[in-house]
């Protein structure tokens, strides 16, 4: 319990952590006895900090807006950007709470869909598994390369004249919510601090979740939320392993937190970590 009972934004700011207010946002649902749950979590960007983490029964718009506020009111800084899935009702909750936000729609999941879209289509084309890379390679050179909406919508349009493959419904709906969403899918092109996936935020989702399917049964309100608050400080707080990128440096460092040379849970002991109210 000792290490759950502060939001990690509140360590975070008790600490001297700064943050430039660009995150990833994602909901990872896990499927209970007799029902299905959520963990909320908004991470970093850049030094890969769990600044939010939430266990939610829904993810209406109310609901996140809700999770999103407890955590606005736990820091000092605007937040400024979000990288997200294509979740509408988070999209809303996050725009509708947060001034003037930018929102950065990942990557990695709209090629998913288009790899599914790709499968489907090969099956129906009778192509080549070799047409169906070229095929890809072209629509991720459209993502990746826009620059703004303008630009998106010109190489769609030179797409589509290109290779007629595109004009095929399984592939026009995938350049056609592109083009909607271009704005969105192009970002990172126009704010430093958005990035193209949530591969952070997903990561760190991965490890929740087996934690969580570990528990299976864990339903009581007060425990859960002690549970994913500890798992964040955790993370938080303990250094990175040999051989990993940031070896021997935690997120809690990487973003300028005060660790005065101190092994990790002292660090916590520190900024007071282990009391059971507010200081």
């Amino acid at each position: 319990k000792w290490i759950g009972t502060f939001h990690p934004a509140t360590l975070l700011e008790r600490g001297g952590v700064t943050s430039k207010g660009y995150f990833q946002e994602d909901e990872g649902f896990q499927k209970e006895p007799g029902l299905r749950t959520y963990v909320v979590a908004m991470v970093d960007s850049k030094s890969q900090v769990v600044w939010h983490i939430d266990y939610v029964d829904h993810v209406s718009e109310g609901d996140l807006y809700k999770s999103f506020e407890d955590f606005a009111e736990k820091i000092s800084f605007k937040v400024r950007g979000v990288v997200k899935d294509k979740w509408q009702a988070s999209t809303n909750a996050l725009k509708n709470l947060f001034d003037n936000l930018w929102i950065g729609y990942c990557h990695r999941h709209c090629l998913e869909k288009l790899k599914k879209a790709l499968k489907e289509y090969r099956k129906e084309a009778k192509i080549s598994g070799k047409k169906s890379k070229e095929l890809f390679e072209m629509f991720s050179s459209v993502l990746s390369e826009s620059t703004h909406r303008a630009n998106m919508e010109v190489k769609i349009e030179m797409l589509l004249k290109k290779e007629n493959a595109f004009n095929h419904p399984l592939l026009k709906c995938r350049l056609d919510e592109l083009k909607t969403n271009a704005e969105k899918y192009t970002a990172n092109k126009q704010r430093s601090g958005i990035t193209k996936t949530t591969s952070i935020v997903d990561n760190f989702l991965k490890i929740a979740k087996r934690k969580l399917r570990q528990a299976m049964s864990f339903r009581d309100p007060k425990w859960a939320d002690i549970m994913f608050k500890a798992m964040s400080n955790v993370r938080n707080f303990m250094p990175f392993m040999t051989g990993a990128k940031n070896a021997h440096k935690s997120p809690f460092m990487l973003a300028g937190g005060r660790d005065f040379g101190l092994n990790w849970m002292q660090v916590i002991n520190v900024h007071n970590g282990f009391l059971f109210e507010s200081a």
